[in-house]
């Protein structure tokens, strides 16, 4: 039985939708500009990140692409540069745990920031590859130490991730849930 078969048959009439629509959006056109228009300033503003890892305890973001003004603690999302398991471009959030101007220091495997304990590098990823250390000395300008919660994420502890440089950051991100 065919859609126009079954709306006949539960005794509606069919619906030419394009006139439909044509006439919703006529009827309400000043709410569809006042909702386009508040679409497109809310995607130049903002963007939404998903985190389909454990690495951190929260799974969505609200990313605020004008706010790059970062501070240890915060949340950033990043563009990733390429390499392992994920392609160029793939979106990552981890927090900021070292800002331009700190010192990192490995020592047997145990990461340190200006002297404090972060986390520890595990000597092989969950897929059994090696994984080398990351950058260690002074936090150049413009660039970041991210880290997450969760001992089995990609951060800045290995060389792979490395120090995040600023034109790879998407902006300040801010868990929703």
């Amino acid at each position: 039985m065919t859609i126009q078969a079954r709306i006949h048959f539960l005794g509606l009439r069919a619906l030419d939708l394009s006139q439909d629509v044509s006439a919703s959006i006529m009827r309400w056109k000043w709410a569809w500009i006042v909702g386009v228009t508040a679409l497109l300033g809310f995607s130049h503003w903002f963007t939404l990140g998903i985190n389909a890892s454990q690495s951190l305890p929260d799974k969505a973001y609200l990313i605020s692409k004008q706010d790059k003004d970062l501070k240890r603690g915060d949340y950033m999302s990043f563009r990733w540069h390429g390499g392992g398991p994920y392609k160029p471009g793939v979106s990552f959030t981890k927090i900021v745990k070292g800002v331009p101007g700190d010192v990192v220091t490995i020592k047997d495997r145990d990461v340190y920031i200006n002297g404090a304990y972060v986390s520890t590098a595990k000597p092989r990823a969950t897929t059994g590859q090696p994984l080398e250390l990351g950058p260690v000395g002074v936090i150049p300008p413009g660039h970041y130490y991210v880290h997450a919660t969760n001992p089995d994420s990609l951060d800045s502890r290995y060389a792979i991730t490395g120090w995040i440089a600023a034109d790879q950051v998407l902006g300040k991100a801010r868990p929703i849930f």
